[in-house]
C-alpha cells in the first residue's frame, strides 16, 4: 500500500510538471509567432515580389545632363532643364525643364547639380543616374509611384 501511494505521488508529481511545462511551452511559441510571424511575412513578402533591372534594360533608359538655367532662360521659373545625351533607347528624349522643386533626386534627396547624368524612367520620373541604377539592379520599380519597368505599366 506505501508503494502505490509513492507511486501515485511520483506520477502526480510527473503530470504536474509536464502540464505547466506544456502551457510556458505553449506561451513562448505564442509570443515567437506574435513577435516574428509579422516580420517574418514582411521579409517573404518584400522579396518575392522584387526582380532587378539587367543591364539591357537599363541602356533601354533615356538619358540626360542636367543645365541650370541662366536668368534670361527662365521666363517660366525653372531652375534647370534636362538635355537628351546619348541614348540607344525607344523612348523619345526631349528637353524638358525643370521646376525648382523638381530639380532634385528623390533618392538620394540631393539637388541637381549642373552637368549631372540623369535618367528618366517611362513614368517620365528622373533620379541621378548612379542612384537609379543602384536602385534598379535591386527591384525594377520606379521608387516614387512602383512603376515597373520590366512590365511596362503594371504596379507592384
Amino acid at each position: 500500500m506505501c508503494c502505490a501511494r509513492r507511486l501515485v505521488v511520483v506520477f502526480l508529481a510527473f503530470d504536474v510538471f509536464f502540464a505547466i511545462f506544456c502551457v510556458v511551452l505553449a506561451c513562448l511559441i505564442g509570443i515567437a509567432l506574435c513577435c516574428c510571424l509579422p516580420c517574418i511575412i514582411a521579409i517573404l513578402y518584400a522579396v518575392a515580389g522584387q526582380e532587378g533591372a539587367s543591364e539591357a534594360d537599363l541602356s533601354m533608359l533615356p538619358k540626360y545632363r542636367f543645365r541650370i538655367l541662366s536668368d534670361e532662360d527662365k521666363p517660366s521659373g525653372g531652375a534647370g532643364s534636362m538635355v537628351p545625351i546619348e541614348t540607344s533607347s525607344a523612348y523619345l528624349a526631349n528637353e524638358r525643364t525643370l521646376l525648382p522643386e523638381d530639380a532634385e533626386c528623390c533618392i538620394c534627396l540631393c539637388s541637381y547639380e549642373d552637368g549631372a547624368e540623369l535618367h528618366a524612367l517611362p513614368c517620365n520620373h528622373h533620379f541621378h543616374s548612379s542612384c537609379i541604377v543602384k536602385w534598379l539592379k535591386m527591384n525594377a520599380t520606379c521608387p516614387l509611384c512602383k512603376y515597373n519597368i520590366l512590365k511596362g505599366n503594371e504596379q507592384v
